[in-house]
């Protein structure tokens, strides 16, 4: 048990220490939400000093990522452009309680564009209204009766309200210099300024608590280089984890199956080998046993009849040869392939003597007659 706690805690202090060198990555409230970094962070899942004064967003119980603006109310972010300095946002036109003025005040974004449009709801018989004046149709607000509009201040006499036409109300919007009021707001900051780090690929940040930024990281190819260093190294670690889990557990069934057998005395355990041969007789020890050819009785001296390796019976004119010692006759083609392969007799087991008082036997055959 001490050995999986001290593994467990060094595969805990790794993955910190390599996580605790990239404290500020980038976040986001759900797969498919912008990624959130410098000068943004979200409050709860990054440390306050990875974002910048007035750029905090929080996540929804439904995982969306959230603007909250002092002097307004909340806003849905959609996308965030960093190189360009851009958040765009839902103004949330599309829900008729939540149309009203939209102010950046007291926040970090540009105010410089802010533009008046006026929300009229038209009947759907006056359908010439885009022609007389510029407007911005929103169908959403509208239905099989009536449409929404948005018409920008200026463009209709004060006072003046365009036929079949009621006035719904009138607020605020960013817009920039050559866009219009859409179903997507840009709101622009110039401070922090990283632009000039997101040009060279490197990672913009403070600098020190005076609210001073400054770039990170190398740029171009060695960046990379370093993400797959860090990256490798996460592989390494997280596979020196998982064979620390794979030994403890090799470890513990070790232990478990000593415990077990511990009381099995295996020294008890006798195994009598049985005698054999791996290898057989060369030929001229083979030809030196004794040859036989039967006569026309057939007949042995111990009335064997039948060759105990094919089976067959003995026929008059048949060669036999006998194991020297035993005395148990086989064909002569049958007990040659057989002593090639092994040197004992395939009957009693017993290895046959090459010699008899120091006499090769003769390899004559002998002729039995009936």
């Amino acid at each position: 048990m001490e050995k999986i706690t001290v593994r467990l805690l060094f595969c805990l202090f790794l993955f910190k220490s390599i996580s605790g060198t990239n404290e500020c990555r980038p976040a986001s409230c759900s797969p498919t939400g912008p990624q959130v970094r410098f000068p943004f962070r979200i409050r709860g899942l990054q440390p306050r000093h990875c974002g910048f004064p007035g750029f905090d967003l929080s996540c929804t119980k439904r995982n969306r990522t959230i603007l909250h603006l002092t002097s307004s109310r909340s806003y849905i972010v959609n996308r965030i452009s960093y190189g360009e300095q851009i958040i765009y946002i839902d103004p949330e036109f599309c829900r008729p309680k939540r149309i009203g003025d939209f102010s950046l005040t007291g926040t970090p974004f540009d105010f410089s564009s802010i533009r008046s449009y006026t929300f009229y709801n038209c009947s759907l018989q006056k359908s010439d209204l885009d022609f007389k004046f510029p407007a911005v149709p929103l169908p959403c607000l509208g239905n099989v009766n009536h449409s929404v509009i948005a018409v920008r201040n200026g463009l209709i006499p004060e006072g003046e309200t365009p036929e079949n036409c009621q006035n719904i109300a009138v607020i605020s919007v960013p817009i920039r210099w050559y866009g219009d009021v859409k179903e997507e707001l840009e709101l622009i900051w110039f401070t922090p300024f990283c632009r000039s780090c997101e040009i060279e690929g490197r990672r913009c940040g403070l600098k020190g608590s005076d609210g001073e930024t400054t770039c990170f990281g190398s740029s171009g190819g060695i960046q990379r280089r370093m993400m797959y260093g860090l990256s490798i190294s996460i592989g390494m670690s997280i596979l020196i984890c998982i064979v620390a889990v794979v030994w403890c557990i090799a470890d513990k069934a070790r232990e478990y199956n000593q415990n077990r057998h511990q009381n099995i005395d295996v020294f008890s355990i006798t195994i009598s080998p049985r005698p054999h041969s791996s290898t057989g007789l060369d030929m001229s020890t083979i030809e030196s046993y004794k040859r036989t050819v039967l006569g026309e009785s057939r007949r042995l001296p111990k009335d064997d009849d039948t060759c105990p390796i094919c089976l067959s019976k003995y026929e008059p004119r048949d060669a036999l040869r006998t194991i020297p010692e035993c005395d148990h006759y086989f064909h002569v083609g049958c007990i040659d392939e057989w002593l090639r392969l092994n040197a004992t007799c395939p009957l009693c087991r017993n290895s046959p003597g090459k010699c008899v008082f120091g006499y090769t036997l003769s390899s004559l055959p002998t002729f039995l007659d009936s």
